[in-house]
């Protein structure tokens, strides 16, 4: 009785270190030519596919400043003025739940850059919005509440610590001013049901960027039950006049809702990611 019962503990344990090991990717665009690692295809990283609000001008460049060995180009927004402002869905990604969102990304001004998730229509999901120096904060906010709508800056949906934002502390001590691209910053948004965790971090101070988020140390935000009106819905890239900055890349993982092949549905692991840094 004993021999089985250490048998199938054993099992137990190798299955959550498996489940632990092996975090699916749902969504993975480099930019990079070829889309050797993109997921699910290669499809992720045609610029074209990326169709944002009004006035925003998304285009492929070299990077200014590599992050990883292998990170050459960029999705660059070259427009300027809060009227550019707002939401660019990632191209496939419709029905996100729980899982982790993260862009590796650097600035080209002073203008803040973030993520939506669970996005659906104008008044439903998330934006978080890793500030900078027009808003030096790392903010939480909700559609419902009317942060933030498309063509507006969030000071002007009353959402840049105006109260209408759901969370907000001052940006990370060690998130230096770098307005030239010269500086490369990672963003992570880990979310459960309504919990939400949220690291932002130098590239630089990352060990391993594609790891799991227990090496980001302490999140910068730890919240239960914050996100509490939207479940499901896409995921996007958004920025408050954000002209010149560059994305280096964006990765999903969880159910995403993604129409793909279903030889590669889910399919990848980390390390496949992990590979190429």
């Amino acid at each position: 009785m004993k021999i089985v019962t250490r048998f199938s503990l054993i099992a137990l344990l190798l299955l959550v270190t498996l489940a632990c090991a092996s975090a699916q990717v749902a969504f993975f665009a480099d930019f990079e030519d070829g889309g050797g690692k993109a997921v699910p295809n290669k499809d992720v990283n045609d610029v074209k596919k990326y169709k944002g609000p009004a006035g925003t001008i998304w285009g492929l460049a070299d990077a200014t400043t590599n992050a990883g060995n292998a990170d050459k180009k960029v999705l660059k927004q070259t427009a300027e003025g809060c009227g550019t402002s707002g939401d660019t869905p990632l191209p496939g990604v419709r029905d996100f739940t729980d899982g982790i969102v993260q862009v590796i990304f650097s600035f080209g001004d002073d203008d803040s850059f973030g993520v939506t998730l669970r996005k659906k229509g104008d008044d439903k999901g998330y934006i978080v919005s890793f500030g900078f120096t027009e808003t030096p904060h790392l903010i939480i906010a909700d559609y419902a509440d009317g942060c933030c709508p498309d063509g507006q800056c969030l000071d002007q949906c009353g959402c840049e610590n105006g109260g209408k934002e759901i969370f907000s502390v001052p940006k990370p001590n060690e998130i230096a001013i770098d307005q030239g691209n010269g500086t490369v910053y990672l963003g992570r948004v880990e979310v459960s049901g309504g919990d939400v965790k949220v690291w932002y971090l130098p590239f630089a101070d990352v060990k391993d960027p594609f790891g799991d988020s227990a090496g980001f140390g302490k999140p910068h935000i730890d919240e239960k039950g914050l996100l509490k009106n939207t479940a499901a819905g896409t995921v996007g890239l958004w920025h408050e006049s954000w002209g010149q900055g560059e994305v280096h890349s964006v990765l999903v993982t969880g159910k995403t809702g993604f129409a793909v092949d279903a030889r590669k549905k889910l399919a990848t692991t980390w390390g496949y990611v992990k590979s190429g840094y």
